[in-house]
């Protein structure tokens, strides 16, 4: 038995925000039916850095958001789609929506036309800016939440603003709306009605960074660099961050780096001080990391107990030793790709596991399947396809 076994899912988002919302809810053993469009379907099929894979429709964002569910391709601009849709969601427990404010009610499938057909149904919608305010007619991608809630301020460290290449917004925001899913669904199960969820890239920003987020009277902003949270390159070149972050940590790393005399020095004795002088400081730890390769660097620091770690590419770590023994590179064989490997799940039970990831499926591969299931006919099915109603 799957956590989230039993429970339907009806995956009518696109990009990453929405579609990684639903893959985690499928991760967690829900039967998610991706809604796309025959003509437009999910960005991410075609929005990778392998051409062949975007001709393809499995770009490579899609390979993993796209994993764990079944496609049906509708084109919800016609009448029959949207009775389609309908008839599906009188049976789903879950719909999952992230366009823009409105465009879900014009085509027919917002909240209150689903949910009026279906009470129990949970409704989840996830956009921009919110459902209302003064931007909620704009189109809002990562980047520009990124730039306008201070994160790029913030990794450009007082110089030029930095663009953080992990879409850490959409990410924290898919997060936030299976949450949101979670937390309805247990309520449903005490009152036995469904509900409208909502979240927003904004919101998930604001959440992000919440500690950052604090404000009191006489705050300074200030970048400065640590000496002892910082990183750090080593004689051949490779790189390492150090993260001693309390006194404890100071003095061991002083006896680690042969720099005893440093340890008790008044100049470095706590934290702040240690900010206070990073200009003294600071010429030091580089030149004595300057001095020895990193991976012996690092087997020093390990010995004294130090936090410190290497940096590393995404093929390092996809092969590294940590990552295969927790299980998080699962290997498939794909037939577009061939060999593919996926990220596994990061949450772990102990009675009800969830499930192994698979390959993503390919645009409208399970149509037929689910409207079958759903009871139509070859004969509809058939007539349906031919007016490109379906595909």
């Amino acid at each position: 038995m799957r956590p989230f076994e039993g429970i339907k899912v009806l995956d009518c988002t696109h990009v990453l925000a929405g579609p990684f919302a639903a893959y985690q809810l499928g991760v967690l053993g829900a039967d998610v039916i991706k809604v796309e469009d025959p003509n437009e379907p999910d960005q991410s099929r075609e929005s990778g850095a392998d051409m062949a894979l975007n001709k393809a429709l499995m770009g490579t964002g899609f390979l993993t958001q796209g994993s764990n569910k079944r496609s049906i391709a509708l084109n919800l601009k016609t009448p029959e789609a949207r009775a389609l849709v309908e008839r599906l969601a009188r049976d789903a427990d879950v719909v999952m929506e992230n366009m823009r404010p409105g465009v879900a009610d014009r085509l027919g499938v917002g909240d209150a036309a689903l949910r009026a057909l279906n009470p129990r149904l949970i409704y989840c919608s996830t956009t921009a800016f919110g459902s209302t305010g003064p931007y909620v007619d704009r189109p809002g991608f990562d980047p520009l939440l990124q730039g306008l809630a201070g994160i790029m301020a913030l990794q450009g460290f007082g110089g030029p603003p930095q663009y953080l290449r992990i879409a850490v917004v959409d990410y924290y925001a898919a997060a936030l709306t299976a949450q949101a899913v979670l937390a309805a669904l247990f309520v449903r199960e005490r009152t036995g009605v469904g509900q409208k969820v909502e979240t927003s890239l904004l919101h998930a920003v604001t959440a992000l960074q919440a500690g950052n987020f604090v404000d009191y009277p006489g705050k300074q902003s200030v970048f400065r660099d640590n000496p002892t949270y910082r990183l750090y390159q080593a004689s051949d070149g490779e790189w390492l961050f150090l993260a001693c972050g309390n006194q404890s940590f100071w003095v061991k790393l002083c006896q680690a780096l042969g720099l005893d005399e440093l340890a008790h020095d008044p100049r470095f004795a706590s934290w702040m001080l240690r900010l206070d002088n990073r200009g003294v400081l600071l010429p030091i730890l580089e030149a004595r990391f300057k001095s020895r390769p990193r991976d012996e660097w690092l087997e020093t620091l390990r010995s004294h107990d130090i936090p410190a770690g290497p940096v590393h590419s995404i093929d390092e770590f996809r092969r590294h030793p940590l990552t295969r023994h927790h299980g998080m590179a699962r290997e498939y064989d794909h037939p577009d790709v061939g060999r593919l490997t996926l990220p596994g799940s990061p949450l772990l039970f102990s009675a009800t596991p969830t499930r192994d990831v698979g390959p993503s499926p390919t645009l409208g591969q399970h149509t037929d399947e689910v409207l079958r299931a759903a009871g139509y006919s070859d004969a509809a099915l058939a007539d349906l396809r031919a007016r490109k109603i379906v595909r």
